[in-house]
């Protein structure tokens, strides 16, 4: 395979160059003025030492120190990158400019190998549509009647730990919060027992562990440059290439397939069950894709490809961002035991005054478990860049302006269509100027403290932008 990507990137490459140099001669942006670091290579820019790094944001906050909040680097063959950490401008592309700005064609690539035609991968009318069908399964009333099965699971994992650190065995934490993640995710979404915490390796762990860092992680000249073709090029001329897999499509798709292998039996089942008019006003994830398959209405209706997506989608989206904020959760914790006690001591106080089980308000009144979280989600993002690009000529606008090259000052912006942005949600959720000058420490008090810091309502959740909001 990477003998025939050989022998069709170069020659494409060849004619990207063309049409890249036709393109800079008519359409000349300001983009190409605002300061960045150096490129370190033509042919790769700075791709190749952004995907193979040791440590994620250390190459981000270098450059932020130097260069602010906006920045440009390079990307392969030589096209400019905008990177984009500001408040005003993150908030215009995600929330107030619609659907204006969506993913970039490499992006959309690699999520459609993974995800399919999924939540997470439409546009347009099509997510609306989506988002409008599964709407009722997200709403706060229904998340709550989950509660006892992440309490159950929650119980089933302190035991598994219990078992195996009375001899002083070191654990992988990681590994036993994706196992708890999966097992949630199996009742919550499929009404399916995965037992992962209990029972031994399933044909769906192991083809969802470890999957970005098999795909896409320490890529090849050949990959970076194969890949970037899809942010660059037409689409007419990558006609040619969609026959051409790569290791991160084909190790996606293999997981999408899994996950459909899996998820299809089911829910098939369920599908009979509400054809049957079993429990139909229940609200959970599959029965609510089952009454929409059963949908007349084509607004309301998603097809078999959409429904397998959905399902591919949640056990992705699910699993890694519960596994890993709960395995980074922990670590913090471990390097910070005061904070540990103190959430012990919140607990502890909190069980006192019941009698039974928590509630979702009992939860939610530990105030200081509450900020450890959200200080989880700012100091270690999942997703630590997003790439974007406008569909049309456009204006961003910023909270605080840029100075360029040529001396120039900016407070907006214009952009053109098409040009690539990279949104770093590492540098934004470490901004002195939205979370204090303390923003580069582990501090959950700045939760707390009230503290009086510019802020541009951004995030969905405590103004971290950490989730974007996709349902």
């Amino acid at each position: 395979m990477q003998s025939i990507i050989h022998y069709l990137v170069f020659p494409t490459v060849a004619l990207f160059l063309t049409f890249a140099f036709l393109r800079f001669k008519g359409r000349r942006s300001i983009v190409w003025k605002i300061r960045g670091p150096p490129s370190p290579s033509a042919l790769l820019g700075h791709e190749h030492l952004l995907r193979s790094r040791q440590h994620v944001g250390d190459l981000e906050t270098e450059w932020y120190q130097q260069y602010g909040a906006v920045y440009r680097t390079k990307g392969c063959f030589g096209h400019d990158v905008l990177s984009v950490a500001d408040p005003k401008a993150l908030q215009y592309i995600f929330h107030s400019s619609g659907y204006r700005f969506p993913k970039t064609g490499d992006t959309d690539r690699i999520n459609g190998a993974a995800m399919g035609r999924g939540l997470a991968t439409v546009k347009g009318e099509i997510h609306q549509r989506q988002r409008k069908i599964l709407g009722p399964a997200f709403t706060a009333s229904q998340l709550r009647l989950f509660l006892t099965v992440f309490q159950a699971s929650a119980m089933k994992l302190t035991e598994q730990i219990n078992q195996r650190v009375e001899d002083g065995r070191v654990l992988n934490m990681l590994e036993w919060t994706s196992k708890a993640a999966l097992d949630i995710l199996g009742i919550t979404s499929f009404r399916y027992e995965f037992n992962s915490l209990t029972g031994g390796q399933t044909e769906l762990m192991a083809a969802v562990n470890n999957l970005f860092g098999e795909s896409m992680m320490w890529p090849t000249t050949v990959e970076l440059l194969y890949t970037a073709l899809w942010r660059i090029l037409p689409g007419w001329l990558l006609v040619p290439l969609e026959w051409i897999p790569s290791r991160a499509t084909m190790r996606l798709s293999h997981f999408r397939n899994v996950a459909t292998k899996v998820s299809r039996p089911v829910f098939e089942k369920q599908l009979r069950e509400v054809e049957n008019d079993i429990h139909p006003a229940e609200k959970d994830i599959v029965n609510v894709l089952a009454m929409s398959h059963l949908n007349d209405d084509a607004r309301k209706k998603m097809d078999d490809a959409e429904i397998d997506s959905q399902l591919a989608t949640f056990v992705l989206a699910g699993h890694d961002t519960t596994a890993n904020t709960m395995a980074w959760l922990l670590y913090e914790l471990s390097l910070h035991p005061e904070d540990q006690a103190r959430i012990r001591e919140e607990i502890s106080q909190t069980k006192s005054k019941t009698s039974g089980a928590l509630t979702s308000s009992d939860y939610d009144s530990m105030v200081w478990l509450n900020a450890c979280i959200k200080e989880a989600l700012r100091f270690h993002p999942l997703g630590h860049t997003l790439y974007r690009q406008p569909a049309q000529d456009d204006v961003l606008p910023l909270s605080e302006p840029i100075t360029t090259s040529d001396g120039q000052v900016y407070s907006h912006i214009p952009i053109r269509k098409g040009q690539a942005i990279l949104a770093s949600i590492y540098t934004y959720n470490r901004l002195p100027s939205v979370w204090g000058e303390d923003a580069d420490e582990w501090n959950p008090r700045r939760f707390l403290d009230g503290r009086d810091v510019k802020q541009t309502s951004l995030g969905v959740y405590a103004n971290l932008l950490t989730f974007i909001l996709c349902i």
